[in-house]
């Protein structure tokens, strides 16, 4: 191999080299505006102001949820997969990481006219005794949805009968109340595992 070879190899790896350097910091530094954009869309727990009832008696403000990292999730009793989906893998993931007593599970419906009380608190013992299910006016309902920009979509289905569209994410806070980011639909359970860990660390 001729030197003018191996000193052509030498400042090729040297630019892979640099490239790589270079897109890690790119990407640390773009995951860091894009976290600095989201987080003024995503009010902090102590400025959601709400007051809805629980599955299990009494009443749940938005200050409750303060002092434990969260995971908040819009949805309802009758939804066919996104809901019973999510918050089964939600559950488990909190059980396999030994977290069910760190992390609070917040299932809110979208649905007030039919969700009552006692049939969250039946929905979601197919699932985990500590998940908090809430319920309250239509109108609280949709003031909290609207807060955290949560869709929410009446779809007429006929004969009376109707579902809801809405936002499939579960959105995190960490134990202050902070907005920490979003588990989306459809995530590896890899990611939802690294996600929750350091949301309790």
């Amino acid at each position: 191999m001729t030197g003018s070879t191996i000193r052509t190899i030498a400042m090729a790896v040297a630019m892979l080299i640099t490239a790589a350097i270079a897109a890690a910091a790119l990407y640390t530094l773009t995951d860091r505006l894009v976290a600095d954009k989201i987080e003024p869309f995503f009010p902090h727990l102590e400025d959601a102001s709400f007051q809805l009832e629980s599955a299990t008696g009494g009443t749940v403000t938005n200050r409750d949820l303060i002092g434990q990292p969260q995971l908040i999730f819009f949805g309802f009793t009758h939804c066919p997969e996104i809901c019973p989906t999510t918050l089964y893998r939600m559950s488990s993931m909190a059980e396999r990481l030994d977290a069910t007593d760190q992390l609070g599970i917040v299932f809110v419906t979208v649905d007030p006219d039919r969700d009552t009380a006692m049939l969250l608190a039946d929905y979601i013992s197919n699932f985990s005794p500590n998940i908090t299910a809430l319920t309250g006016t239509p109108a609280a309902i949709r003031q909290l949805a609207d807060h955290y920009r949560v869709v929410v979509q009446k779809v007429d289905l006929g004969g009376g009968d109707y579902t809801v569209d809405h936002t499939a994410s579960v959105f995190m806070f960490d134990r202050k109340g902070a907005f920490s980011g979003v588990i989306a639909w459809g995530e590896a359970d890899a990611t939802i595992e690294e996600k929750i860990k350091r949301l309790i660390k």
